[in-house]
C-alpha cells in the first residue's frame, strides 16, 4: 500500500533524463510558459517516484524523481495530469503558483485486494465464503479500547452493543444467536486464538476481516460456530526508520438527563401514594409534621454526572530491509468515568512484530504485553441485588442530601423514621470503597516456514497467552442511612492465572497446470488452557485501613476458595481450493476437533464445508453492459462446532457430606449423595450453513456491491431442562434442571454491501454502507420442549429467543362499578391498571400473559462517508438498527409511585378529578400490581446514531520541508455519539441487552458518552 523509496533502475533514469531533456527543448518554443516545480506524495506523505505528469492537450511531461520532485513548463490555466500505476490519475489547474503540491490516492480495486483467511491469505476475487473486509480507517475514527466497539456498524451482519462504563463490556454477535451459551466469536489476532481482544490497543491494528459461514471458518472448526474476527497488526516494511504518532484527548459528558421530580413534586406524589395506602404520611414528606424536609433538594443527575477524560497516545517504530521488518508500537489510553468517583480505566501496551524471508527459509515472530487498572462502579457486597448505579441514581429521592457529616463516612443517606425510603448515595458508595480490576496479559508467538521443494512449505506455529489478573474489593465500615449501614470492615481478593499455549503444523503445497491451479492446506493444531483462581475474605478491619489479611480482626473468621481447570484441544484440519481459470472456484474444508470439554465417548467432532464461486464476468460466451467490469456468484454449505461450553458438565456433582441416621438406636453414618444430575452423553453443538451471495463491481470498479442471503440452523444446543423436584437435582448452576443438547435455532436474513468512490481532481470522496435482516426462531428446546421463561420474556418452538412477554393493559378502572364488571383482579381499585383477560376465564392470572414484542432488531445498518479535498478532510458515521422492543425497567422504576424517586410523568396520576390520564393512582405497595410486566413499559427501541464525525487537515509536504525532520503532519477534531434519533425514554436504547433468554430488558445501562475530542498524527 505505501511505496518505499528507492531509486530508479538505470533505465527508468536515462527516461527521465530525456523526458525532462525534450521538455526543456519545448518549453523555449512555447511563449509565456513557466517552469513548475512540484513535489508527488502518497496519502502517507512518502514521495512517489516515477509518476508521470502531463500537461493535458500538449506535448509537455515529466517524470517525478526519487524524492518524488518534478518540473514541468506550463502555462496558467494548464491542467496537468498526474498519472502512476496502482493510483487514481489526478488532475489539477495551474494557478500563478510556481510550486505544486499533490497528493495521490491509491486506485480502488477492492477485489485484488489480499485477504486474510484461516492459515493464509487470498485475494478478495478469489473467496467463495462470506468474508468481510472492515475498513479500518473508518473504523479506527470510532475512540474506544475495545476492537470488538470499532466494529459496530461497519459490516453487514455484526450486531455490537457496549456502555460507557471504561473499559466495560462489549458485545459482540455475528449473524444471531448461534448457542444458549457465550455467543462472542472467536478472535485471532496474528494467527493467534486469544479469548477477547480488549486487552490490546486498537491502533495495532492494521487489518480485519470477519469470516461468516462455515465455508470460510470450517477451518476453525470448535470455535468457528459463532463466527471468527481475524486481527492482523502492524508490520514493518523495507525501507529506512519510520516513527510516527498518534494522539487524541477529549471530553466526555452523557448527552441525556431524564425528567424527574424534585422535592416539591418528589412530595406531592409520595404523600398521594401513602394517603391511596391508607398509611400515615412520612414525617419528612409532611408539611404539619416538624421533621418536614424543606431545605433539601438534590438533583442526583446534576451532582453525579461530570465530564469524563479520555485520551490516547500511540508512538510507533518501524523499518527493515529486504531480509527482516520490524515494528514496534507503544501505547496508553486513559479514560475516566462521566460519574462522579474515582472510576477510571488505564491501559500501556507494547506490540511488536519481526518477520523476514532468507532464502527458501521465512520467519516471524510477536511479543504483546499489556497492563491495565480498571476502578470499577462498585456496590455493597451484602446487596448485590437491590439495583446498580444508574437505578440507583435515577430513584435516589430528592430530600436526601449528597453530604452529611453527621455520619460515618461523611455522605448523606435516608432514614428509615423520617423518608421511609431505601436509597443509596452513589456517589459515597463509589468514593468509599474501594473496587478494581488489574489485568496482565503477555502474547508470544514464533513461526518459521521453510520451502522443503517447489511449492510445498512447511509452517511451524507456537504461541503463549498469558494473562494474571486481580479483582480486590474493600469496604470499609460506614452510614449510608438505613439498609445501607456496614459496621464490620469487608475485605475480598481474588488473584487469578489463565493461560494458553498453542502448537500448530501446517503443510501447503501450491500445483498449476494449463489453466488450473490447485492450493492444498493440511495441518494438526494442539491447545492446552489452564485457568485458576484464589480468593480470599476476611473482616472486621479497623482505620485507618490496611488492605492485608494481617490487619484483620480475628475475632471474625477468615476464608479461602480455590479453582482449578484444564481444558484441551487436538485438532486435524485440511483445505483445498480449485481455481480453474479464474472462472469457476471451489474450496473444501474439513477439520476434526477433540475436546476434553466432553466425555471420551462424545470427545471429537468433525466439520467440513463446501463452496463455489463462478466469475461471471470472466466468461467469453456471455457479454455484460460495459458498466459491469466484475461479476461472481458464490455460494457455500457447512458444518461448524462449538465446544466454548463449560468444563465437566457430563461429570455429576456429588456432596460428601450427606450423613444420615440409621437403626433402632441411631447413629449417624456418613455418606455421599448426588447433587445435581447431568448427561453424560452430552457432546458438541453444531451449526449448519448454508448461503448464496453475488459480488459486483462497476463504473471502472467505483462502485462495489454484495448481496447476500444466508439461513443458519444451530443443532444440538446446550440447555437447562426442567426435571421434576422429586429428582433431587439441587446443586449446579441450574437447580431441577439437566444440561443436555437438546435445543435448535435458526437464523436467516440478507445482506447488503455497497460503496462508491470518486475522484475528482483534488477532491475525492468514498460513500460506503450496509444494510442486513436477522430473522430468529427456536426449532426446539428439548425434552417436552416446553417454554423457557426469563424476566418478562418467553422463549418457544416457532417464536425468536426471549420474545418479550407480560400482559397487555386497557387503560384504567374509573369505579368501583368498573372493578366489579371486570375479570378479578386482586386488589384493584378505582385508577388502577385495567389488564386484558386474554383467556376469557375471569381471572387475572399469569396465563394472560402473551407476546409483547421481539426484543431482537430485525435490521442493522451502517453508513460512512468520506470526503478529501486538497488537504483537508471530512467523515460522517452513521449506525442503527431497527424493529425491536425494549423492555424499559429504568422508568418503570421511576412510574412505580413507591417512596423512591418519580419520572414528571407520574404527575398526571389519577385522582377522582383527574380520569383523562393514561397514568395510574400511586399506591405504596402496588396492591394491584400496576408496576407488572406489561406493555405499559414496552417501548420502540429503533434508533440511528450519528456515531462519529470528524474533520482534518494534512499540512502539504512542502511546508514540512524545511524541517528534515517531519513527513507527515494531520491534525483533526472528532466529536462521537453526537445525535440519537430514537422514541425511547431511557438514556441510550443501545445497551447490553443479552441475557439470552432474557432479553432486551433495560434497568440501568450505563449510557454511551458524547465525545468531543482533538487529535494528531506526525510521522517523521
Amino acid at each position: 500500500m505505501k511505496k518505499c523509496k528507492k531509486r530508479l533502475p538505470r533505465v527508468r533514469m536515462w527516461a527521465a533524463f530525456l523526458t525532462s531533456f525534450f521538455v526543456l527543448l519545448a518549453s523555449f518554443s512555447v511563449s509565456a510558459q513557466t517552469p513548475r516545480q512540484g513535489v508527488i506524495t502518497d496519502k502517507d506523505g512518502r514521495p512517489v517516484a516515477g509518476a508521470t505528469v502531463t500537461v493535458k492537450g500538449k506535448n509537455i511531461n515529466a517524470v517525478s524523481s526519487d524524492n518524488g520532485s518534478f518540473t514541468i513548463a506550463a502555462n496558467t490555466g494548464d491542467v496537468l495530469v498526474i498519472s502512476f500505476v496502482g493510483y487514481e490519475n489526478y488532475e489539477m489547474k495551474v494557478g500563478s503558483k510556481s510550486n505544486l503540491s499533490v497528493q495521490m490516492a491509491l486506485k480502488s480495486d477492492p477485489l485484488n485486494d489480499v485477504v486474510v483467511v484461516g492459515y493464509g491469505t487470498q485475494r478478495k476475487r478469489d473467496l467463495t465464503g462470506s468474508v468481510a473486509v472492515v475498513n479500518v480507517e473508518d473504523a479506527k475514527k470510532t475512540a474506544s479500547y475495545d476492537v470488538a466497539k470499532i466494529l459496530q456498524g461497519q459490516v453487514a451482519g455484526i450486531s455490537v452493543q457496549g456502555s460507557g462504563e471504561p473499559g466495560g463490556y462489549v458485545q459482540i454477535k455475528i449473524r444471531g444467536i448461534s448457542t444458549f451459551g457465550n455467543n462472542s466469536p472467536l478472535f485471532v489476532v496474528d494467527g493467534v486464538p486469544v479469548d477477547g481482544p480488549y486487552d490490546f490497543s486498537t491502533n495495532d491494528i492494521e487489518s480485519i476481516q470477519v469470516l461468516k459461514d462455515a465455508s470460510a471458518g470450517a477451518i476453525y472448526g470448535s470455535r468457528a460456530s459463532t463466527g471468527i474476527v481475524i486481527i492482523t497488526t502492524k508490520k514493518g516494511k523495507p525501507g529506512p526508520l519510520r516513527i510516527t504518532y498518534n494522539t487524541y484527548f477529549g471530553d466526555q459528558s452523557v448527552p441525556k438527563r431524564l425528567p424527574l421530580t424534585n422535592r416539591v413534586q418528589y412530595q406531592k406524589i409520595t404523600d398521594a401514594a401513602e394517603t391511596n395506602a391508607g398509611l400515615v404520611l412520612a414525617p419528612g414528606n409532611d408539611p404539619t409534621n416538624p421533621k418536614f424536609i424543606s431545605n433539601v433538594n438534590t438533583d442526583w443527575q446534576k451532582e453525579d454526572f461530570k465530564t469524563g477524560n479520555i485520551q490516547n497516545h500511540d508512538l510507533n517504530f518501524s523499518g527493515g530491509n529486504e531480509v527482516a521488518t520490524f515494528s514496534a508500537n507503544l501505547g496508553y489510553f486513559d479514560q475516566s468515568s462521566v460519574f462522579a468517583g474515582p472510576q477510571n480505566y488505564k491501559r500501556y501496551s507494547l506490540n511488536t512484530n519481526v518477520q523476514g524471508k532468507k532464502g527458501i527459509f521465512s520467519f516471524g515472530a510477536k511479543f504483546a504485553y499489556t497492563n491495565s487498572h480498571k476502578i470499577n462502579n462498585t456496590y455493597p457486597h451484602l446487596h448485590p441485588n437491590v439495583g446498580n448505579a444508574i437505578t440507583n441514581l435515577l430513584t435516589d429521592i430528592p430530600t436526601m442530601p449528597v453530604y452529611d457529616s453527621t455520619r460515618l463516612g461523611g455522605y448523606g443517606g435516608t432514614d428509615n423514621a423520617i423518608q421511609k425510603a431505601i436509597c443509596i448515595n452513589p456517589i459515597g458508595m463509589n468514593n468509599l470503597i474501594t473496587d478494581y480490576s488489574d489485568r496482565s496479559r503477555m502474547l508470544a508467538n514464533a513461526w518459521g516456514e521453510i520451502e522443503i521443494v517447489k511449492n510445498l512449505k512447511y509452517k511451524i506455529n507456537l504461541s503463549y497467552d498469558n494473562l494474571n489478573y486481580e479483582n480486590f474489593y474493600f469496604e470499609p465500615m460506614y452510614d449510608l442511612g438505613w439498609y445501607y449501614t456496614n459496621n464490620i470492615a469487608y475485605m475480598s481478593d481474588q488473584k487469578g492465572k489463565n493461560t494458553t499455549s498453542l502448537t500448530e503444523n501446517t503443510l501447503t503445497y501450491k500445483y498449476t497446470l494449463g489453466k488450473s491451479s490447485l492450493t492444498a492446506l493440511a495441518g494438526t493444531s494442539y491447545q492446552m488452557d489452564n485457568y485458576s483462581w484464589t480468593t480470599g475474605t476476611a473482616q472486621g478491619f479497623t482505620p485507618p485501613y490496611f488492605y492485608t489479611f494481617n490487619a484483620a480482626s480475628s475475632a471474625y473468621p477468615k476464608s479461602i476458595a480455590q479453582y482449578l481447570e484444564t481444558a484441551t484441544l487436538v485438532s486435524y484440519f485440511g483445505r483445498l481450493n480449485y481455481n480453474y481459470n479464474d472462472r469457476y472456484l471451489l474450496t473444501g474444508n474439513f477439520r476434526r476437533d477433540g475436546s476434553s470439554k466432553f466425555s471420551p465417548a462424545n470427545r471429537y467432532g468433525n466439520f467440513a464445508s463446501i463452496a463455489g464461486a463462478w466469475n461471471v464476468s470472466n466468461e467469453k460466451f456471455i457479454t455484460l453492459p460495459k458498466a459491469i467490469n466484475t461479476l461472481k456468484i458464490r455460494a457455500a454449505y457447512g458444518t461448524l462446532g462449538n465446544q466454548n461450553i463449560g468444563s465437566y458438565l457430563y461429570q455429576p456433582v456429588v456432596n460428601s457430606n450427606a450423613s444420615y441416621l440409621f437403626g433402632i438406636n441411631p447413629t449417624l453414618a456418613p455418606g455421599t449423595t448426588t447433587t445435581s444430575v447431568v448427561d453424560p452423553a452430552i457432546k458438541w453443538e453444531s451449526k449448519v450453513t448454508s448461503n448464496v451471495a453475488i459480488d459486483m463491481t462497476m463504473f471502472d470498479s467505483r462502485f462495489s456491491f454484495t448481496a447476500e442471503y444466508y439461513a443458519n440452523t444451530s443443532k444440538d444446543l446446550l440447555a437447562a431442562i426442567p426435571i421434576p423436584l422429586s429428582v433431587g437435582s439441587t446443586g449446579g448452576a441450574n437447580p431441577n434442571t439437566v444440561v443436555t443438547n437438546a435445543a435448535s435455532v435458526q437464523n436467516s436474513g440478507i445482506e447488503f454491501t455497497a460503496a462508491w468512490h470518486k475522484s475528482s481532481g483534488a477532491f475525492n470522496y468514498t460513500i460506503s454502507g450496509n444494510v442486513s435482516t436477522l430473522k430468529n426462531k427456536v426449532l426446539a428446546l428439548g425434552g417436552s420442549n416446553n417454554p423457557i421463561y426469563g424476566v418478562g420474556s418467553k422463549s418457544e418452538i416457532g417464536q425468536p429467543v426471549g420474545q418479550l412477554f407480560g400482559f397487555r393493559t386497557q387503560g384504567l378502572f374509573q369505579s368501583n362499578a368498573d372493578v366489579a364488571s371486570h375479570a378479578l383482579q386482586t386488589g384493584a381499585a378505582p385508577g388502577d391498571v385495567k389488564f386484558l383477560d386474554v383467556t376469557k376465564d375471569g381471572t387475572i392470572t399469569d396465563s394472560d400473559r402473551v407476546y409483547l414484542g421481539n426484543a431482537i432488531p430485525n435490521l442493522y445498518y451502517g453508513l460512512n462517508f468520506d470526503a478529501s479535498y486538497k488537504g483537508f478532510d471530512i467523515s460522517f458515521f452513521f449506525q442503527g438498527s431497527a424493529g425491536n422492543k425494549v423492555f424499559d425497567g429504568v422508568y418503570a422504576q421511576l412510574m412505580a409511585g413507591q417512596y423512591t424517586n418519580h419520572h414528571i410523568d407520574e404527575l398526571n396520576y389519577w385522582t377522582p378529578t383527574n380520569t383523562n390520564t393514561n397514568i395510574p393512582r400511586p399506591v405504596i405497595y402496588d396492591p394491584n400490581g400496576n408496576g407488572r410486566f406489561s406493555d405499559r413499559f414496552v417501548e420502540n427501541g429503533s434508533y440511528i446514531k450519528l456515531t462519529n464525525a470528524q474533520i482534518g487537515y494534512t499540512f502539504p509536504v512542502k511546508t514540512l520541508a524545511p524541517t528534515k525532520i517531519v513527513k507527515s503532519f494531520r491534525l483533526y477534531l472528532s466529536g462521537q455519539n453526537l445525535l440519537t434519533i430514537s422514541k425511547y425514554k431511557g438514556y441510550d436504547p443501545d445497551f447490553i441487552s443479552d441475557g439470552l433468554f432474557s432479553r432486551g430488558y433495560d434497568y440501568g445501562s450505563f449510557p454511551n458518552p458524547r465525545t468531543i475530542m482533538a487529535g494528531l498524527q506526525v510521522g517523521f
